[in-house]
């Protein structure tokens, strides 16, 4: 079946950046200390285990007793992507060039809105570039199905005309598979049963038609 929309992660899939990677694990580090009162060191243990046990620090919230909105709130005031991550104006070249073939685009990410408009903004990304962008204010954090059904209805698109792009495969790209979409992991390192491996996203428009139907 044709391919007709394309989902985007977020972080560690239009970009990458180790800087603000380590800022982005102390600041959840230095949220979960203060609203658990605990050491820097207890909350770091805490924090491996979660992801661990959840795949997704933000999904492991829940069962630690924390609103992800009060989480997210104090978190993004301690973050500073623009900092980091530099403008890819060849990623809104992609962007815009798939929406002109057609595609219809969304994004969808664990952090919360706020968060998600700040990188973007770093990366000098308009949010309306994305039909629609999911995030962790509007349903269940990866890997429930929860973000992917709310994308699938608001594109209106079965699963199967969908491409779901991400840099992880048991949190990311094995939920979208099992719902039946196409799979793109972008990485260096193979993992999962993705139907496509990218080094780069800005390596998709050429690697696509191996994906489309004859």
């Amino acid at each position: 079946m044709k391919i007709k929309g394309i989902v985007f992660d977020l972080d560690g899939t239009l970009y990458e950046s180790g800087g603000y990677v380590r800022q982005l694990m102390e600041g959840i580090r230095d949220t979960l200390a203060e609203f658990l009162s605990m050491d820097v060191q207890a909350s770091e243990k805490l924090l491996h285990r979660i992801r661990a046990e959840y795949g997704s620090i933000t999904l492991g919230l829940k069962s630690l007793g924390i609103r992800r909105s009060d989480f997210y709130r104090r978190l993004v005031d301690k973050l500073t992507p623009e900092r980091f991550i530099k403008p890819r104006p060849e990623l809104l070249d992609l962007l815009s060039t798939l929406r002109r073939k057609g595609f219809k685009l969304a994004c969808h990410t664990n952090a919360s809105r706020a968060l998600a408009d700040k990188v973007l903004n770093a990366l000098k990304i308009p949010p309306s570039i994305f039909d629609i962008i999911v995030t962790c204010d509007d349903a269940d954090p990866k890997p429930t199905p929860d973000g992917y059904l709310k994308i699938i209805e608001a594109l209106k698109l079965r699963p199967e005309e969908l491409l779901y792009v991400g840099d992880r495969w048991r949190v990311e790209l094995e939920p979208a598979k099992k719902l039946g979409m196409k799979t793109v992991l972008v990485s260096s390192k193979p993992e999962g049963k993705p139907d496509l491996i990218i080094r780069d996203v800005l390596e998709l428009p050429e690697r696509i038609q191996s994906l489309k139907d004859p």
